[in-house]
C-alpha cells in the first residue's frame, strides 16, 4: 500500500507528530500513544456512496444505524423520515433523564435564532437532539461568560463574519476553557465544523489556519488531561479533511481518537459510528468524573 500525499502529511500536526509519534494513514493505523490510541471507524455501515453528515450524525447521537434505517447515506441534514428517533432517544436527551451533569459547549449566534423562530424542519443533528432535550442554545453571553466556545473555538468569525463584539481567544485558551468545563460535568460534547468546510473548498481562508487551530486547541487539551480520571473521544462523521485534492466526501473510514482512562475498552467497542453512544452510556454507568 503506497502512502498518500494528503493534508495530515502536508501539515506538520503534533497530535500526531508529538503525541502518536507518526501520521495516521490506512497502511499504519491503528497508532498507539501512553494514554490513547487513535483507530478507523466504519462510517459506510455497508452501503456504497460518500457517507455524509445527516445519516451520520444521527447515527453517532441517536446511537442506532440512521444509515441502514434510512437506506443509505444522507445530508448534510438530518432526514425528515428518521430524524424523528431521536426525539425519543438520543446522547443528550438520554444523558440527562438520567441525571448526569451534560453541557453541550457550542455557542449559537443571533442569525441561528432568527432562523429557528420560523421552526425550520432543516436542521443538523445537535440542535435536533438539544430542541428535543430542551436543554437552552449557549448564545454570545455564555462565550462572554467563558463557560460556552463558538464553534470555530477562537472566535475569530464570530467577530469577521457576524460583527460580534466577543473577544478572540487563542486555541490554548480555548482549550483551557474547555478543560475547565469539562470538568463540571458528567459529559460534554463540542463540535466543530471548518474540517467540512475546508474538505469542500468552501473556506474562504487559508486550510492551513484551519489545521494550526484545530491542532494547537487539541493538543493543549491532551497535554494537559486528567487521563487517569477523564476520557476524551475524537471522531468525526465522515471523511473529507483528510484528502481536500477533491470537494467531495471521501469514502475513508473515520478517525476516532479515545484518550484516557477507558481508550482500550472504547477501540474494543466502537467498530462503527452507531457504537458511540453506547459506549458512552455505559462508561457513564462507571461513575466516571468527567467524560468528554
Amino acid at each position: 500500500m503506497i502512502q498518500p500525499k494528503t493534508l495530515f502529511f502536508s501539515y506538520p500536526f503534533k497530535i500526531f507528530n508529538e503525541i502518536f509519534e507518526t501520521t495516521p494513514w490506512l497502511g499504519n493505523v491503528p497508532l498507539f500513544c501512553e494514554h490513547g490510541e487513535l483507530f478507523p471507524v466504519d462510517a459506510a455501515h455497508g452501503f456504497p456512496g460518500y457517507p455524509q453528515s445527516g445519516t451520520g450524525q444521527l447515527s453517532i447521537f441517536g446511537g442506532f444505524d440512521a444509515i441502514k434505517a434510512f437506506g443509505g447515506h444522507f445530508g448534510p441534514y438530518a432526514p425528515l423520515s428518521v430524524v424523528e428517533n431521536i426525539y425519543k432517544s438520543n446522547l443528550f436527551m438520554d444523558t440527562t433523564k438520567k441525571g448526569y451533569a451534560f453541557k453541550f459547549i457550542n455557542a449559537y449566534p443571533r442569525p441561528f435564532f432568527n432562523h429557528l423562530r420560523k421552526k425550520p424542519k432543516r436542521l443538523n443533528v445537535t440542535a435536533h437532539c438539544m430542541l428535543s432535550s430542551a436543554i437552552p442554545f449557549n448564545k454570545s453571553r455564555e462565550v462572554y461568560d467563558k463557560q460556552a466556545l463558538t464553534p470555530e473555538i477562537t472566535n475569530y468569525r464570530w467577530r469577521g463574519k457576524l460583527g460580534s463584539k466577543v473577544p478572540e481567544i487563542s486555541p490554548e485558551e480555548a482549550g483551557k476553557r474547555f478543560l475547565r468545563i469539562m470538568r463540571k460535568n458528567d459529559l460534554s460534547v463540542f463540535e466543530y465544523y471548518l474540517t467540512d468546510y475546508a474538505g469542500h473548498r468552501r473556506y474562504d481562508g487559508k486550510i492551513e489556519e484551519i489545521c494550526e487551530i484545530l491542532d494547537r486547541f487539541l493538543f493543549y487539551i491532551m497535554k494537559n488531561f486528567d487521563f487517569e480520571n477523564d476520557t476524551l473521544m475524537v471522531c468525526s462523521d465522515h471523511g473529507n479533511f483528510e484528502d481536500i485534492s477533491v470537494k467531495t466526501h471521501t469514502k475513508n473510514p473515520s478517525l476516532f481518537i479515545a484518550y484516557g482512562k477507558y481508550a482500550g475498552l472504547i477501540k474494543s467497542k466502537v467498530d462503527n459510528l452507531s457504537k458511540i453512544m453506547p459506549v458512552i452510556l455505559e462508561l457513564l454507568k462507571k461513575n466516571e468524573k468527567s467524560l468528554t
